[in-house]
């Protein structure tokens, strides 16, 4: 789980709340931190200061905690983390949680795509800006040289729309408290 522990940088005495079914690498590598793991939703006196971390998976639209009561769970300093995925394309879900979260005061949220696992990803990917993926794409797209400039002139355009992380199978969402 590295790439996951350069996303969280854990620490012994953080506090962590997770929703859904994580990798167990995950799991493994809050507890080996020493990071408290909680995996229900406390009421809200009995938060105590707030978690470092919400991990929240979802398949759906639809997410387990109301979005007014995250700030609430949240420490000061803390993250939202969604793992979303699916299928094949994340789709308009990513762009339904982003308007959410920037709707809901989170400004400062950044998105990657985890190649090629969620749960166990060799490479994150910033989707942010066009840019990353497109040179993440011209290192992994193989076969011949007319799919490949086909792959990748499609790719560009999509980017360049902003579309590209709705063709994705998953999507990390981090949301930071400002």
């Amino acid at each position: 789980a590295p790439v996951w522990r350069s996303l969280l940088s854990p620490t012994a005495g953080q506090r962590a709340l997770v929703l859904g079914e994580p990798g167990k690498s995950l799991l493994h590598l809050l507890q080996e931190f020493g990071v408290q793991v909680e995996r229900a939703i406390p009421s809200a006196r009995n938060v105590n200061g707030g978690f470092d971390f919400i991990l929240e998976e979802r398949t759906g639209w639809s997410s387990s905690l109301k979005r007014k009561n995250v700030a609430s769970l949240l420490a000061p300093k803390g993250r939202w983390i969604i793992a979303l995925h699916g299928s094949r394309a994340v789709g308009f879900r990513s762009r339904w949680v982003l308007h959410g979260l920037r709707g809901s005061g989170f400004r400062n949220v950044e998105t990657f795509y985890a190649d090629d696992s969620l749960w166990t990803p060799q490479v994150l990917v910033p989707l942010e800006r066009p840019e990353p993926f497109e040179f993440f794409l011209r290192l992994t797209v193989g076969g011949g040289g007319i799919r490949r400039r086909a792959i990748l002139s499609a790719f560009q355009v999509l980017g360049h729309l902003g579309l590209h992380r709705g063709l994705l199978p998953n999507c990390i969402v981090i949301a930071r408290r400002s």
